[in-house]
């Protein structure tokens, strides 16, 4: 296996084992798109996931600028991306989940990644989104009736509906109006019960323990190194509320990424060494997935990761606040600002003749996100 080949399966194997999920993707996702369909027959999933049909007197109405004014630049919308919307939920069985209509579930997003493809200089980056970030998500009653909008932890904008698609569908429109209203193209929901199932298959995997998990697992000693398998890999990656010293998802999410890069050789070494590596994650894991790509565009995805570059992982940056029950995550308006202008956004070159540009407007200011306790 080339190092490129390597280091690609590698970040989407730490991701919870997106490359494996999408070939099992490619092979059971008519079975289970019919399924789907007719478990949610009943259920009211309106307003779609389109800007335009949601309106709330108690938020700032969504713009969906594509043309603006940043900081003295000249910025228009990419057109030449396609967006990734990674979901890990705290669920352990979809195949649940996917026949069930109830209007409320408890499935949480336990991690959220947004992976943004590069279509022009052939690379993609990862954008790590808080659980704990206050921004606007879809409410609904106990009927599945759309109220509106409220500012809420993102995480619970997939316990509303059935857990299944409709869920995602939400999660997917609060990580994109979070993002000022960039697009979402895909999503992908992985239980977390793939963890441990993904790490056994590939032999297991070592981290350095650097937080402090004494009263949660005291094998876990900081500074040493763990062979973690099982319950274990999933314990490290989400342990938070149990921990002594800090119980923000800030620490977690470090962990994650500390995963992230662990599995790296392991899963590519399993992959050399069992040529019918793929075929057991199949079996293992067509009960942990559900997304709305077709099989083509699974195929075109799994592509794009093997070819384009890797720019990295990048986290928003922001402060956490103990709120009156949870834990409230504030992203720093201007440093999300600036990491959607670099990666939604490109410079406009302005010719010679008459600039069209004047009256672009300034950076909007949408969403909802920041209306909380004074947070500007």
């Amino acid at each position: 296996m080339s190092d490129t080949a390597r280091k690609v399966w590698g970040v989407i194997g730490g991701i919870i084992g997106v490359s494996i999920v999408a070939a099992v993707a490619a092979v059971c996702f008519h079975e289970r798109e019919l399924a789907q369909q007719q478990a949610q027959a009943s259920i009211s999933t309106v307003p779609r996931s389109t800007f335009e049909a949601v309106v709330d007197p108690d938020s700032e109405s969504p713009t969906m600028e594509r043309h603006i004014m940043y900081n003295g630049q000249e910025y228009q919308y990419r057109e030449d991306i396609d967006t990734l919307l990674l979901i890990g939920t705290d669920d352990y069985e979809m195949s649940d989940i996917e026949m069930s209509n109830t209007l409320r579930n408890n499935s949480q997003s336990d991690f959220l990644l947004v992976v943004v493809f590069d279509n022009t200089n052939e690379t993609y980056r990862i954008i790590q989104i808080n659980r704990d970030t206050m921004t606007a998500i879809r409410k609904y009653d106990i009927y599945g009736q759309y109220e509106g909008l409220i500012i809420l932890q993102i995480a619970l904008s997939h316990t509303y509906g059935t857990g299944a698609d409709d869920s995602c569908r939400d999660t997917e429109f609060a990580v994109s109006r979070l993002l000022y209203d960039s697009d979402i193209d895909y999503y992908m929901a992985i239980t977390m019960s793939a963890v441990p199932i993904l790490n056994d298959l590939v032999g297991g995997v070592d981290v350095v323990i650097e937080d402090n998990f004494e009263g949660v697992n005291d094998r876990f000693r900081v500074g040493e190194t763990v062979h973690l398998e099982g319950d274990d890999a999933l314990l490290f990656v989400r342990s938070r509320q149990s921990m002594p010293d800090d119980s923000t998802n800030i620490a977690r999410m470090g962990r994650q990424r500390t995963y992230m890069l662990a599995f790296m050789e392991a899963l590519g070494n399993a992959m050399q060494e069992d040529p019918d590596f793929e075929v057991r994650a199949f079996s293992a894991l067509s009960d942990c997935m559900i997304t709305d790509m077709s099989t083509d565009v699974i195929d075109m995805m799994a592509a794009r990761f093997l070819e384009y570059d890797e720019e990295g992982i990048f986290v928003i940056e922001g402060e956490s606040v103990e709120g009156t029950t949870y834990m409230e995550f504030y992203p720093d308006e201007a440093a999300l600002r600036q990491l959607i202008i670099d990666t939604f956004y490109e410079t406009v070159i302005i010719s010679t003749k008459k600039s069209i540009n004047k009256k672009a407007p300034e950076f909007p200011r949408i969403g909802g996100h920041f209306l909380l306790a004074g947070k500007n």
